[in-house]
């Protein structure tokens, strides 16, 4: 057995004696969330690897080409590359010669993003750091010979965005990862996985580890709550670190520091734990595709759509996009960043720090989210912001606006103090009935002084009380609710992990 493995035993398994989170799913699990995440609702998620050189159908391209062999991949090497048979020859290519870091985080604050999620290492093994246990198989060593993950930590931070590391635990053709079940081991684990984790932990200290690759083998297997404990007790980022649930078979969904389900996941209501809602910018590929057409990405309504909807439900939004080889990124996609920014940049006080109001929308073309003034007498830790007139302002995300511009907002009823205002640079206020449920006449505001003729965002202030339970709602009306407008693949799995807690105070689901 190697020192290295004994050293990484030592940290990992010797120091849980004085550790205050045990390497079992019930002590992991009741680990709070770190506020930051909460609070931040939106991030951008990145894809680069050597995928980028062919440029072709997704991040799986390898997996496409030599191992499922799908015939389009084979014709398309054919075509384009001859008779090239080693992927590794594509990381010659990966030059990334216009890739400036600092330019790429100055997009992705364009966006409004609050953290951004870079991948580390995806499932092709090659490492975008010079990892000493990817000799010759990273972007020191060969392609770019750059530490792309130590200058985007720089340029992201400089920012003032929360830095985040992708980390995929499988390597399609490792032969190691490919061995270990033929011989009951763990080696690649032992001298790949855990040591390359260690290595993002103690070099660049993430704010956010999203791992992924998990789902073909058991958490047992992948020391995943091991190595979870540890990074929770004694890694230098225990106190700030953010972490998802794909560490391992039956993790997805029910493990780990907040949920993501599935890709594209849009529950349309309340969930039980933190969420994200990871999704492509292009329909179709996690990575740049060479061709990608204007139909195939996300119009600005959908983008600021899949926000209002996750964020009105409790998640955060990571938004991914890929650059190209040398490290652009293209127009269209640095468009829609810059128009999603515009957009958050006016309306931020009804997105960043917010909870979701016991409502979570009044048809699909309307959805709420929700603060409160006095956060002092609130648990810090609560799923939802109880409706007090004194106490909680509401906001509505107005996504479609109705022909006879008569906005009815069916689940606030009003009071001799009830307020509407506009968010926009400059605040319109409405004159609204002052009884019953609270309608708008847009009218009032001519559209060409709204920010935006695609999503506007009403502040309600000193709306009536309320006790109306969002918990037993969202459990009655979970199925029922469970849409994908983009056309992206449904949800096979669904989360039903609500057990009984008061919704306002219940700490143990963050």
């Amino acid at each position: 057995m190697s020192l290295i493995f004994l050293f990484l035993c030592t940290i990992l398994f010797c120091a849980f004696s004085a550790a205050e989170y045990k390497p079992d799913w019930s002590s992991i699990d009741s680990r709070p969330l770190p506020s930051w995440f909460d609070d931040s609702k939106l991030g951008i998620f990145t894809h680069w690897g050597v995928y980028s050189v062919p440029a072709f159908e997704d991040a799986w391209f390898w997996w496409y080409w030599q191992g499922e062999k799908k015939p389009e991949v084979l014709d398309f090497v054919a075509k384009h590359y001859g008779n090239r048979t080693a992927y590794a020859d594509f990381a010659h290519e990966f030059t990334g010669e216009d890739f400036d870091a600092d330019h790429y985080a100055e997009i992705v604050k364009s966006s409004g993003a609050r953290y951004f999620v870079f991948t580390s290492k995806h499932c092709e093994g090659f490492t975008n750091w010079p990892s000493k246990y990817s000799w010759n198989w990273n972007s020191k060593d060969i392609g770019p010979h750059r530490d792309i993950v130590g200058e985007l930590k720089h340029s992201i931070q400089k920012q003032g965005i929360h830095f985040g590391l992708y980390y995929s635990l499988y390597t399609w053709f490792h032969p190691l990862y490919i061995s270990d079940p033929q011989r009951n081991r763990s080696e690649y684990v032992q001298t790949v996985v855990i040591p390359q984790l260690l290595e993002i932990v103690n070099e660049y200290q993430p704010d956010l580890i999203w791992s992924d690759g998990d789902w073909d083998r058991t958490v047992e297997y992948w020391k995943s709550r091991e190595f979870i404990a540890w990074l929770y007790n004694k890694s230098p980022i225990k106190d700030k670190v953010v972490i998802n649930d794909r560490w391992g078979q039956g993790a997805m969904g029910h493990h780990g520091g907040y949920m993501t389900h599935q890709d594209h996941y849009d529950p349309g209501v309340l969930q039980p734990r933190k969420w994200e809602n990871c999704l492509t910018m292009d329909r179709y590929s996690w990575a740049f595709r060479r061709d990608l057409k204007e139909a195939d990405v996300l119009s600005f309504k959908e983008i600021v759509t899949q926000l209002a909807r996750t964020i009105s439900c409790g998640g955060n939004m990571l938004l991914n996009i890929g650059p190209t080889r040398e490290g652009r990124v293209i127009p269209i996609f640095e468009q829609r960043l810059r128009e999603l920014g515009q957009f958050v940049s006016i309306n931020d006080e009804a997105i960043f720090g917010t909870k979701p109001w016991i409502h979570q929308n009044d048809t699909d073309k309307i959805w709420y989210t929700s603060r409160v003034r006095d956060i002092s007498i609130m648990n810090p830790n609560r799923l939802v912001n109880p409706q007090n007139e004194k106490n909680t302002i509401i906001y509505a995300f107005v996504i479609e606006i109705p022909h006879d511009n008569t906005l009815r907002l069916s689940s606030i009823v009003a009071t001799d103090n009830t307020k509407v205002t506009m968010l926009s640079k400059e605040k319109f206020k409405f004159q609204i009935k002052k009884s019953g449920n609270v309608t708008v006449d847009l009218s009032q505001v001519p559209w060409q002084n709204w920010p935006s003729t695609e999503c506007i965002v009403l502040k309600i202030e000193y709306a009536a009380t309320s006790n109306f339970d969002p918990i037993s709602s969202a459990k009655t009306n979970q199925e029922q609710a469970r849409t994908n407008i983009f056309g992206f693949e449904s949800s096979e799995e669904k989360s039903d992990n609500w057990g009984s807690f008061n919704p306002f105070t219940d700490t143990d689901h963050f």
